[in-house]
């Protein structure tokens, strides 16, 4: 067999080798590159969910002379949120008028059920009250079936009966 020829041959098996390697290399860096947009996308997710994972509400008990029923909603993020519609119900399950604010500031509000046309007290600051103010916790009756707010980057969150939060 001649010198050139065996050449031939392993050069020709190199760059075989070396087109297998880059094949490969390839395909691992598409598999980083999957792997590192879903990291991206999960936080790009986190930052768009990290107002409206701030907003909550749940129906409250207020212990004064005379047991009254309400709502806390909770604005725990530093900004405000806007078109807030809570949607609670009754001692006997039925749902209520819905509460509607305009704007929400950060903070925790208690709303108390009224018999007047909108069926809500004004909004005051939870901690403006003098009586206690306890969560319902053991009620089937009495709960939030849902709400719905837009947030300060403008995208629209509902959370449901569960307090699963979801953009709108």
């Amino acid at each position: 067999m001649p010198l050139g020829s065996l050449a031939d041959i392993i050069t020709a098996l190199t760059a075989i080798f070396a087109l297998l390697a880059a094949i490969a290399g390839a395909r691992h860096a598409r598999q980083l590159f999957g792997v590192e947009a879903r990291r991206d996308e999960a936080a790009a997710a986190r930052e768009r969910q990290s107002q409206a994972s701030k907003v909550f509400a749940w129906v409250a008990s207020r212990m004064g002379e005379e047991t009254t029923y309400g709502v806390v909603v909770v604005n725990s993020s530093k900004q405000a949120i806007y078109d807030v519609e809570v949607r609670v119900t009754d001692a006997r399950a039925n749902a209520r008028h819905p509460i509607a604010l305009t704007i929400l500031p950060p903070g925790a509000y208690y709303l108390g059920e009224s018999s007047e046309a909108y069926g809500w007290e004004f909004a005051s600051r939870l901690r403006s009250f003098d009586d206690e103010i306890r969560p319902v916790t053991k009620s089937k009756k009495r709960r939030i079936l849902g709400m719905s707010f837009r947030d300060s980057s403008n995208l629209v969150w509902t959370r449901d009966d569960e307090g699963a939060l979801n953009p709108a």
